[in-house]
């Protein structure tokens, strides 16, 4: 998989639509989003009804959270790592999750942790790339969820953060308290009630966000190819717009360290490598979309910066470093000729 991948579509690993060279932007822009759809069904099924679950259980608890917002982040960290999901597929669990009423730093850690955090991504992470990008990515990733999230929530999502210590505040009616002497069937009955509500309440408010979210996604990557990135001279605006082009698509988990895999293959600058190796795979217009509607404008919005900002600073870290590598490779040729 280290750069010799053959992805059959932009946006998914494998394609049930081939793209063929002569179709038109449109038709390829179709294409895309139904193998998007297709390649997330499976994903997506599995984080809508656990997000329901969750909605369904966290409503039940009395206690849902900590005051101190570095114990809720390391909660979070604890759900979302063992998902495995995508960010795309973890976000109606967040939705899930702060409707039932978790902590905005819970919620906001089990989003970004899942695709991220999780065995699976760790291994490939250092089993495919250069040590040093191993460790600039996973110490973005920890420093970023583990300390800057909680520090967002207490100093610029304050209101957000405070609404979600109201257990009044519930985007669903809040579960009735069951009699002392109710049966085990009719509170089997009641809790199959309950989730199959919130099942619908969620895939309602998500699933056409998604197909929204794959259709942008497919636009933007055929408007802006990855693959052009190995002929721009590297640059603080193109680096920019790579960070937020990563931001954007909403890339299936594991994708990013596939496509980036190729990148590098190809001859793309480090630069360019190290951002997106950051971005793709942490965040993505849909959670954008689901945070946007859920907690706020603000919340989305600082987000997407926060993390554009850190997925810069990556990429100049590690070009920097690659650099150095190759004046040390170069000075030792010297010497043994």
């Amino acid at each position: 998989m280290g750069g010799l991948a053959a992805l059959e579509d932009p946006l998914a690993f494998e394609a049930s639509i081939q793209i063929q060279p002569d179709d038109s932007s449109m038709r390829r822009i179709v294409y895309t989003t139904i193998n998007w759809v297709e390649t997330m069904l499976e994903g997506m099924a599995f984080g809508l009804v656990i997000g329901a679950c969750l909605l369904t259980l966290i409503g039940m608890i009395a206690v849902r959270g900590h005051r101190n917002g570095f114990v809720n982040t390391v909660v979070g960290v604890a759900i979302g790592s063992p998902l495995g999901v995508c960010v795309n597929c973890s976000a109606p669990v967040a939705k899930g999750m702060h409707d039932g009423g978790a902590r905005l730093e819970t919620t906001l850690a089990t989003m970004f942790s899942s695709p991220t955090l999780n065995i699976i991504v760790l291994t490939m992470l250092f089993s495919i790339f250069p040590f040093y990008l191993a460790v600039i990515k996973l110490v973005q990733t920890l420093v970023f969820i583990l300390v800057i999230v909680p520090l967002l929530s207490r100093w610029v999502f304050r209101s957000e953060r405070v609404q979600t210590y109201d257990d009044t505040v519930c985007a669903v009616p809040a579960t009735p308290v069951a009699p002392s002497d109710e049966s085990w069937f009719a509170a089997a009955r009641q809790a199959a009630m309950l989730l199959g509500r919130n099942l619908v309440y969620i895939v309602i408010r998500t699933v056409p966000l998604m197909l929204l979210a794959g259709f942008l996604g497919a636009v933007v990557v055929h408007t802006i190819p990855l693959e052009t990135l190995v002929n721009i001279e590297p640059g603080i605006l193109s680096v920019s717009v790579v960070a937020l082009v990563g931001i954007f698509l909403p890339v299936p988990v594991a994708f990013d360290l596939v496509l980036v895999a190729v990148l590098i293959s190809a001859g793309a600058p480090m630069v360019y490598s190290m951002t997106l190796l950051f971005t793709l795979g942490i965040f993505s217009v849909y959670p954008f979309f689901i945070v946007w509607n859920t907690i706020s404008r603000r919340v989305a919005v600082v987000l997407s910066a926060v993390l554009i900002m850190i997925g810069v600073a990556g990429g100049i870290v590690a070009e920097n470093v690659h650099q150095g590598e190759l004046r040390e490779m170069l000075e030792f040729l010297e010497q043994e000729t």
